[in-house]
């Protein structure tokens, strides 16, 4: 049954959603931007924290649907209001996620690499452990912790045979330590208070020295009160190149992708959704994804559109490697994939937990998007199309799971977006 077109939602001077991805090049200026009906499929998962369901002792034969707000008893007015809300909140939820690719909406950027200096042919990088008030997304900002005032830390990165120093600095209210999550490394530098070395107390500061043997994508956070410090922030990714890449896989960009969960929201390097950064790759290119797992819950990762081959887990060959489009990233565990983008758009990247993903009010936490260039659809089109950050109409208002309800976003200083960071490089 075909739909009606409505003029009841708001209008957005941008580039029109389809049905496949976010959206497509070339709205027409003044089109309605409307958010297209069922582009994420159910969960795969019975529960967020990916643990069966125990049985309710209710019979199926009693298991009755919960009722369609649509064919229920009510004016058509409340029904028409409600599934209008539903839309405008979407709506406004994608808007915004495109506005913070063009200029950042939120105070703070991590996962930044950091450039060692040498001291004596070694490696070296210094590390300060600090309580920050971390913006996630539009208007959530949390007490949190993270290395070099940022969330995720500072991207380390060696080759195998380096010798490497990290002085790490206490600057937090409480003891910590720095655990190499993956890497191997002499037993009194792995970082667990009282089994391999004392807390590094307030104040205080520690030297870890190393060098390094396996390559892999790997990760350091703290190792005491883990549960706490890491869902805090202290995790960081350590990307360890081996020393003969000849049977490396070939990739024309890489990125490196840190989820967390639990007291800072669902994140992804930091941020949730407006607030993530778009993945920009050309079509035709080998894209390298780094996946990691800080948090506490399974993050089944689907891509819309194309597929991701798996190579390695956990730094160890995956022979043969193997092809999926929803990944599955237990806590703690890595993942390294190519994505071959053959297909030009803006492809929806996020969680298939949808809990962690969606509601009525939108995206919100574990979403992004994967935009794949050709001569006919370039990001610079979408920039050219998003308007000034002042959202236009009152009903565009963030209010997903993770962000403040009610909050306009409105333009700040507070750095380009990923669009505007691309287009520049592209110059």
């Amino acid at each position: 049954m075909s739909q009606h077109p409505t003029n009841d939602l708001p209008t957005i001077q941008e580039v029109k959603l389809d049905r496949r991805g976010f959206l497509r090049k070339a709205g027409v200026v003044g089109a309605a931007l409307p958010v297209a009906g069922g582009m994420i499929a159910a969960a795969c998962y019975d529960d967020p924290s990916g643990q069966k369901l125990e049985p309710t002792g209710v019979p199926a034969s009693d298991v009755k649907p919960n009722p369609n707000p649509a064919t229920q008893p009510g004016t058509p007015e409340a029904v028409s209001e409600e599934w209008k809300k539903i839309d405008a909140d979407h709506q406004a939820g994608v808007v915004n996620f495109l506005k913070n690719q063009k200029e950042a909406l939120t105070e703070g950027r991590g996962n930044v690499p950091l450039e060692p200096r040498i001291e004596n042919g070694v490696k070296v990088w210094d590390l300060t452990v600090d309580e920050v008030d971390w913006e996630v997304s539009p208007g959530q900002v949390e007490k949190a912790r993270g290395y070099n005032k940022m969330i995720p830390g500072p991207i380390l990165r060696g080759t195998v045979g380096d010798r490497v120093r990290i002085n790490v600095t206490n600057n937090l209210e409480h003891s910590t330590a720095v655990h190499w999550h993956g890497i191997y490394v002499p037993n009194n530098m792995d970082g667990v208070p009282f089994v391999t070395q004392e807390p590094i107390q307030p104040g205080a500061s520690f030297t870890y020295e190393f060098t390094l043997r396996n390559s892999g994508s790997h990760m350091y956070h703290s190792h005491h009160d883990s549960a706490d410090q890491v869902n805090r922030g202290l995790l960081g990714a350590f990307i360890i190149e081996p020393a003969d890449k000849s049977a490396y896989p070939k990739y024309d960009r890489e990125v490196v992708l840190i989820m967390n969960d639990s007291l800072l929201g669902f994140t992804l390097n930091g941020k949730g959704f407006p607030a993530t950064d778009a993945i920009v790759a050309k079509k035709g290119e080998r894209l390298l994804v780094r996946w990691m797992n800080e948090g506490m819950m399974y993050h089944p990762m689907h891509l819309h559109g194309m597929a991701m081959e798996v190579f390695e887990r956990d730094g160890y060959p995956v022979n043969p490697p193997y092809k999926c489009d929803n990944m599955d990233v237990p806590p703690g565990s890595r993942y390294d994939c190519i994505i071959e983008c053959f297909e030009a758009g803006l492809w929806a990247f996020h969680c298939h937990v949808l809990s962690h993903a969606e509601n009525s009010a939108g995206f919100f936490g574990l979403v992004t998007v994967l935009a794949v260039e050709d001569e006919n659809f370039k990001v610079a089109d979408i920039l050219s199309r998003v308007e000034a950050l002042d959202v236009p109409d009152p009903r565009l208002r963030v209010a997903a799971a993770g962000a403040t309800a009610g909050q306009d976003i409105a333009a700040s200083a507070k750095g380009k977006g990923a669009f505007t960071l691309w287009c520049e490089t592209q110059v």
